[in-house]
């Protein structure tokens, strides 16, 4: 494997893995919420998926930007 490829990789691998870890951290604070308070799960519920979708905007944001730097001609 070239130097170039290992670079491309190891990019795009902490462009996947961050995302992930944000989503992991929101799953986490969800059930720890709704643990301690089971009533105000709807409300819970609508702040995480807010978080949620940002994130996910946001993620795929910087992968399209990614895409679109390597192949510009």
């Amino acid at each position: 494997m070239t130097g170039a490829a290992l670079v491309f990789i190891m990019i795009f691998w902490l462009m996947m893995i961050i995302p992930c870890i944000g989503v992991g951290w929101l799953g986490y604070k969800l059930i720890t919420e709704l643990g301690q308070h089971p009533s105000k799960t709807p409300a819970i519920q609508m702040g995480v998926m807010f978080k949620l979708i940002m994130l996910e905007i946001v993620s795929m944001t910087v992968l399209l930007l990614f895409f679109k730097i390597l192949v510009a001609q």
